[in-house]
């Protein structure tokens, strides 16, 4: 794990440490590994919808076999598209 200072104005830096005290965080760093890993799941989400988009367009049609869906699952787990689960390291230590 690799340590990452970041530098805000004091308004930010108060609403971070009442989000943890108010959350049940351990310290700012842990809500900030929930935040970004919910910006990932969010970019991940975004992307499985444009591929649906696509796939809603396209004019090739495919008959779903059990065959074909097996590829397809196969083909979106090797692409990382979903990520089934998610292993987050860091949670909150309560829940609100």
């Amino acid at each position: 794990m690799q340590t990452m200072n970041i530098v805000m104005p004091d308004s930010l830096t108060e609403f971070v440490q009442q989000q943890v005290a108010r959350l049940g965080y351990e310290n700012a760093g842990d809500y900030f590994c929930e935040l970004v890993q919910a910006d990932m799941l969010r970019k991940e989400k975004l992307a499985l919808e444009a591929e649906v988009l696509r796939g809603l367009e396209c004019k090739e049609r495919i008959v779903m076999t059990d065959e074909v869906r097996a590829a397809m699952r196969q083909e979106v787990q090797d692409n990382k598209i979903i990520d089934t689960p998610t292993p987050f390291k860091y949670t909150r230590t309560r829940e609100v």
